[in-house]
C-alpha cells in the first residue's frame, strides 16, 4: 500500500524525536525499531481507517504532546514561528509581568516576582498557584506555553487566577504588562561598619562583572570584615555566570559544579579559573525562592565550607536545557539533557522533577529519599534536591490580610495619591516616623475601596462554603415542604448570628496588623520619596534573616559552630 504525506510527515517528525532522547539506538536498537513499528501501525491505522480527517499536523502536535507528558516540565517542542518567538523572548524587548515560573505537583506555580515589576507591585507571591490565564485554564500546560501567554505587547493587560496556601478561595489579579528590564546586582551597601551587602536578583550577561565592582566598591568604603550575598527570590539565569560568580569567592582550580546525563558529551566539570577577590567571612542567603544558577553557587559556597547558607531549602532546578534542531524548517526541541551537581556529588533538582531520570540511571531511591553528602570540612549537607541551609531560618509570614492589602495594591495606590500631602507636614527621610494620622488616614482609604470592603475572612469564606454544603444536602433528602423550611429558618438563624461574629471579628484585621500596615506604608512612602535604595536599606534593617546573618558574621565563635555541625560521621 502507497503510504501517504500524512504518514511520512507523522513518522518523520517522531523518529527525530526519539533519536534524539535516545543515544542508544545502536546499543538498544531491536527494542528501539520495534516500538517505532508500533507507532507506524498506529498512525497507519488512524490514516485509513478513522472516522474523521485528521490532519499530519494535528497528530504530531498530538503526539509530541504525549511524549512531553513523560518528560519533566521543561522540555518543549517549538514549531519555526514557536522558535521565532522565543528568540523574540530571549534577545529582544518584550511585555511581562516580571515574574519566574515553575512546575510544582503538576501546577504552573510563582517561583518568584521580580523586585520592580508589576507582578512584585500587585503582591503575586512565591508558591502562588497560577490556575487560569485570561479564560484558559492552565491544567496540563507547559513552562513554555505559560511564557507565550503571560508575555505580549507593553500596556496589554492579562487577567490571572491564582490559588494561594491557606487561603480557601483563588484570587484573582488583573496585571498590565510593562517592558521587564531587570538590573542583576541593583543593590549594595555597608550595614553596619564591617559588614557589606549586595543583592543579586539574576544571573545575566554581566552579573559577575556587576557584583566584582559593587564587592570593590565596599571595600574601599572602611574595613569590611565581611560579606553577605543575597541570592533570595533570585530564579537564576546563565550558566557561566553561576561559574564567574563563584568564582569571586573560591581558590583556583576549585570545582563549581558538574552536570550529568545519559550521553556522555553532557558530563562537564567546571572549575574556577582564577584567584578569589573575597576570602573573608560570607553568608549565603536563600530561600524557597532561589533557583537554577542561585543554588550551583549557594552549593560550591557550601561544599566547600567557603560560608554559611542561611534561610529556606532552594526550590531545587537543577536541570540543563540543550536546543536541538530537528530539520531544516527550523522545528526545534529544548531537551532536559542532564542534571547539575555540586561538588560533593549533591543533585540539585528536586526528586519530584527527577524520578523518571534516576530511575533511568538505575537509582532505586524512592521519591523523596534524602540522603546524607560532606563537604570538604566533613560537614554533613543534606541531598534531597535543592540547597538545604546550614542555618534554616524562615522569612517574614503574610496573614490573609497583609495579603490582601498588597494583591490589591493599597499601599502603592494610597502612597501615589498621599506622598505630596505627607511630604508638605513633614520631610521623608530615612528616620521618618509613620504617625497615627496617616495610620488612620490610611484606615479610611482601604475601606472606602469598593473592591477592599468585600474582604473576606477565611472564616467567613469557610461559613459560605458551609452554607452551600447545608443546601445541597437539604436538597438530596426528601423532605417535606414544612420540615424544609424549618430547618432552613434554624440553620439560617444560627449560621446569621454567626457570621455576625465573624464579621465583627473581621473588621478588626487592621488593628490587629499595625505593626505590617506601619512597616509597609513606610516602605512604600521611602520608595517613591527617596527611591529603591533607601527602600532596600529599611528593609534590610527590619529583615531577620539578615539581622541573623549579621549575628553570625559578628560573633566569630558562633560562626566557627556553624561549620562543626554534622561533622560526626558516626
Amino acid at each position: 500500500m502507497k503510504k501517504s504525506k500524512f504518514y511520512y510527515a507523522t513518522v518523520a517528525i517522531l523518529i527525530a524525536g526519539f533519536a534524539l532522547i535516545s543515544n542508544r539506538v545502536q546499543a538498544g536498537g531491536e527494542k528501539f525499531y520495534s516500538d517505532l513499528i508500533r507507532l507506524d501501525k498506529v498512525v497507519t491505522k488512524i490514516n485509513e481507517n478513522y472516522v474523521e480527517d485528521v490532519s499530519s499536523e494535528e497528530l504530531v502536535d498530538a503526539a509530541i504532546g504525549g511524549i512531553r507528558s513523560i518528560l519533566d516540565p521543561h522540555t518543549a517542542y517549538f514549531t519555526p514561528k514557536d522558535y521565532e518567538d522565543l528568540k523574540v523572548n530571549t534577545e529582544g524587548e518584550f511585555g511581562g509581568l516580571g515574574i519566574q515560573i515553575g512546575i510544582r505537583d503538576q501546577i504552573l506555580t510563582v517561583v518568584s516576582p521580580l523586585a520592580g515589576t508589576p507582578a512584585h507591585r500587585m503582591g503575586l507571591q512565591a508558591g502562588d498557584k497560577i490556575i487560569r490565564i485570561d479564560t484558559t485554564s492552565t491544567q496540563g500546560i507547559s513552562i513554555d506555553d505559560a511564557v507565550e501567554k503571560l508575555r505580549g505587547k507593553p500596556g496589554s493587560p492579562v487577567k490571572i487566577q491564582i490559588l494561594r496556601e491557606g487561603l480557601l478561595e483563588p484570587m484573582e489579579f488583573n496585571i498590565v504588562r510593562e517592558v521587564i528590564k531587570i538590573e542583576s546586582v541593583p543593590y549594595a551597601s555597608m550595614i553596619n561598619d564591617s559588614t557589606g551587602y549586595v543583592k543579586i536578583t539574576q544571573f545575566a550577561k554581566r552579573t559577575s562583572e556587576d557584583l566584582e565592582a559593587r564587592i570593590n566598591d565596599l571595600k574601599k568604603k572602611g574595613d569590611m570584615k565581611s560579606l553577605i550575598v543575597d541570592l533570595r527570590v533570585n530564579p537564576g539565569g546563565l550558566l557561566n555566570q553561576a561559574i564567574s560568580v563563584s568564582e569571586l569567592f573560591l581558590d583556583k582550580n576549585q570545582m563549581v559544579v558538574y552536570t550529568k546525563g545519559r550521553v556522555k558529551s553532557q558530563n562537564q566539570e567546571y572549575h574556577s579559573r582564577r584567584n578569589p577577590i573575597w576570602t573573608k567571612k560570607l553568608v549565603v542567603l536563600v530561600n524557597e525562592n532561589s533557583a537554577s544558577a542561585s543554588e550551583i553557587v549557594a552549593g560550591a559556597m557550601q561544599d566547600w565550607d567557603r560560608g554559611i547558607v542561611l534561610g529556606e531549602t532552594s526550590f531545587g532546578k537543577g536541570s540543563v536545557q540543550t536546543i536541538l534542531p530537528l530539520d531544516g524548517q527550523q522545528n526545534t526541541l529544548k531537551l532536559t539533557t542532564a542534571y547539575y551537581y555540586t561538588p560533593a556529588g549533591r543533585c540539585i533538582n528536586k526528586p519530584e522533577n527527577a524520578v523518571r531520570f534516576k530511575k533511568a540511571q538505575g537509582d532505586t531511591g524512592k521519591k523523596g529519599d534524602t540522603t546524607w553528602f560532606y563537604t570538604k570540612a566533613g560537614r554533613k549537607v543534606l541531598a534531597g534536591g535543592g540547597i538545604t541551609p546550614d542555618v534554616i531560618l524562615p522569612g517574614r509570614k503574610y496573614t490573609r490580610f497583609d495579603q490582601e492589602l498588597l494583591r490589591k495594591t493599597m499601599f502603592f495606590n494610597y502612597v501615589i495619591k498621599k506622598r505630596n500631602d505627607i511630604a508638605k507636614k513633614s520631610k521623608i527621610t530615612p528616620e521618618f516616623i509613620v504617625g497615627k494620622d496617616i495610620v488612620d488616614d490610611f484606615r479610611k482609604f482601604v475601606y472606602s475601596d469598593t473592591s477592599f470592603i468585600k474582604f473576606r475572612s477565611a472564616s467567613l469564606i469557610a461559613l459560605d462554603n458551609f452554607r452551600d454544603i447545608v443546601k445541597k444536602e437539604r436538597g438530596e433528602h426528601g423532605d417535606s415542604v414544612a420540615a424544609a423550611n424549618a430547618d432552613k429558618a434554624q440553620v439560617e438563624g444560627a449560621t446569621n448570628t454567626l457570621e455576625g461574629v465573624l464579621r465583627a471579628e473581621a473588621d478588626k484585621e487592621f488593628d490587629r496588623n499595625l505593626d505590617f500596615i506601619t512597616y509597609q506604608l513606610k516602605a512604600e512612602l521611602l520608595g517613591a520619596a527617596l527611591g529603591e535604595d533607601a527602600r532596600t536599606a529599611y528593609e534590610l534593617k527590619n529583615d531577620n534573616q539578615v539581622i541573623e546573618a549579621n549575628r553570625y558574621l559578628g560573633d566569630h565563635k558562633l560562626f566557627a559552630k556553624a561549620f562543626k555541625k554534622g561533622k560526626d560521621k558516626g
